[in-house]
């Protein structure tokens, strides 16, 4: 695949990544996101007060989710949560059409 095409891919990601939402209500604030070539790393702020993290959804723009990761596990309440999602855009292999 075309590396220009894969890099617009990512590039588009970045664009359209606007919400992260832990436990299917609790919105957490981006901090960073970052392009590299066809990778993209998105990085939110710290949280803290939780008590459990079961999910968390990346949505895009309008609201739909580009990715969820479900979980379960206990947070000590006095701890400060971070969350990072890697993309890496590759090429997959046609059907030949």
């Amino acid at each position: 695949m075309n590396t220009a095409y894969l890099e617009r891919t990512a590039q588009d990601l970045c664009v359209r990544a606007s919400t992260i939402v832990l436990n299917g209500d609790q919105t957490v604030p981006i901090q960073s996101i970052q392009r590299t070539g066809n990778q993209v790393v998105i990085m939110t702020q710290g949280i803290s007060g939780l008590n459990k993290i079961t999910s968390l959804r990346l949505l895009d723009e309008n609201g739909n989710m580009i990715t969820e990761r479900e979980a379960n596990f206990a947070v000590v309440e006095s701890q400060q949560a971070e969350f990072t999602f890697r993309f890496v855009i590759k090429g997959g292999k046609g059907n030949g059409v």
